[in-house]
């Protein structure tokens, strides 16, 4: 089990005093059971723990149960006293169950005493299939993603290195020492991403070729999970989706005859949503807003962001090329570092997606596109991926031209540093970051 920074959201969840039951959402394998489980350990008197999974615990809750009965059932079945505040009840795979879905609403109306987390892997998907819905405004989500950066230096024990990146502000680079080594870590984690199933099987034997058969797995169990929640007529698309995505990590692309198919554009623009709604991959959409707030462009192309860069290392069979010294410069087009741009902003935000886009200048205008945008409040951030130390940073300076507000970040493999650059007359400030303070993005926060 991982020290996850959402431990935190969890402990600040229970002492919230109008409590709502906790829906975890999250993909599957990312750590949600061993998270919640690390949690009851440290903050309740015990847990009760239910896996609609196991077919033992299943058949208990297939039929609609008021409240009362379903605490009876319990604490007859579980041999374990429900006590106010000091047990946690946690629901594990609760999509297996509409009757448990429902009740959640009571815990919030009669019983807000006793605290109640549940998760899924394939809630939306199930709601789309089966018509399920939660009680609205009586449940609160949260989001759990693979492991950002800082987790990953966590889990490997370098506490001193991380308490040093998390102090970082952007004004002050980090001592060349740290640098260099915060270069190699980041380094590290492109290869093997933020799996904890991956990262517990590299932490100990330090071997990537035995990571070959854990990643095949996984891509194995998400296709699997496909006839869990979609009509055979459709899972072929999700299939074809979930096998060649990968290959498409950090690109735009478009619905239509999508990885080499001859599927037409309405049947994996469904299949896409459908793999978004479940967490697979992420479908970051055009804007050429210029100012708050951004707007979609739905016919525009989209970029592709995967669950995992290691899932893409895999699937992209160049996990060999980490086995020399190598840099993410011109490294398959710069598309792995804006997997790992992506990935991790993405796993920024707990408590509800973002509205993560990037920025394309109208076609008549000629061709300008930066990597992700996003807005807080009237302030836009453009946030430009170069792969190494170096690039032009044409599209940046035009997206700080044409909009209102504008604060331009360069994401690279370079040093902390802000620069003034010139275009058309006018100067613009430039903060550059490296890679491995992506954790620290919320701080940007503070520029807007």
């Amino acid at each position: 089990m991982f020290d996850r920074k959402m431990l935190k959201y969890l402990i600040k969840w229970k002492d919230q005093p109008d409590r709502k039951p906790l829906v975890i959402r999250g993909a599957r394998q990312v750590g949600k059971t061993s998270i919640v489980i690390m949690f009851a350990k440290d903050h309740f008197k015990n847990l009760i723990h239910i896996n609609l999974e196991k077919t033992e615990h299943l058949r208990l809750f297939k039929k609609e149960l008021s409240l009362k009965e379903f605490l009876t059932v319990l604490q007859i079945e579980f041999k374990q006293e429900i006590i106010p505040q000091e047990t946690l009840i946690f629901i594990d795979e609760i999509q297996n169950s509409p009757s448990l879905i429902a009740l959640l609403r009571f815990f919030y109306e009669e019983r807000p005493d006793i605290p109640v987390i549940a998760a899924g892997s394939l809630l939306e998907a199930k709601i789309h299939k089966e018509g399920l819905s939660f009680p609205v405004g009586r449940v609160e989500f949260c989001y759990l993603y693979p492991l950002d950066f800082f987790e990953f230096l966590n889990a490997k024990g370098q506490k001193e290195l991380l308490t040093l990146l998390e102090k970082a502000d952007f004004t002050t680079p980090p001592a060349t020492t740290i640098h260099e080594l915060a270069e190699r870590e980041f380094s590290e984690y492109a290869m093997i991403g933020g799996m904890p199933g991956i990262l517990k099987e590299y932490l100990v034997n330090q071997d990537i070729n035995k990571l070959r058969p854990i990643y095949a797995s996984l891509l194995t169990a998400y296709t699997e999970d496909v006839n869990k929640y979609a009509p055979q007529a459709e899972a072929k698309y999700l299939s074809h989706i979930i096998d060649t995505a990968p290959l498409f990590a950090g690109n735009t692309f478009t619905y239509e005859k999508f990885g080499g198919s001859n599927f037409r554009s309405r049947e994996m623009s469904k299949a896409f949503s459908l793999l978004e709604k479940v967490m697979l991959l992420s479908q970051i959409r055009a804007t050429s807003s210029c100012q708050a707030p951004l707007v979609p462009k739905e016919k525009r192309p989209k970029k592709l962001i995967y669950l995992d860069v290691g899932l893409v290392n895999y699937r992209m069979n160049i996990l060999n090329d980490y086995l020399r010294p190598f840099e993410l410069d011109g490294f398959y087009q710069g598309r792995i570092a804006e997997q790992l741009v992506g990935q991790n902003l993405l796993a920024s935000y707990l408590n509800s997606p973002p509205s993560l886009l990037y920025w394309a200048r109208e076609r008549k205008e000629g061709s300008a596109e930066v990597d992700f945008c996003l807005n807080f409040g009237s302030t836009l951030l453009g946030l430009e991926v170069k792969a190494g130390k170096t690039g032009r940073l044409k599209s940046l300076l035009i997206f700080g031209e044409n909009t209102q507000h504008p604060v331009l970040v360069r994401f690279y493999s370079g040093e902390l540093k802000r620069e003034s650059a010139s275009f058309h007359g006018k100067t613009y400030s430039i903060l550059s970051i490296p890679f491995y303070l992506l954790p620290r993005y919320l701080a940007l926060t503070q520029l807007c």
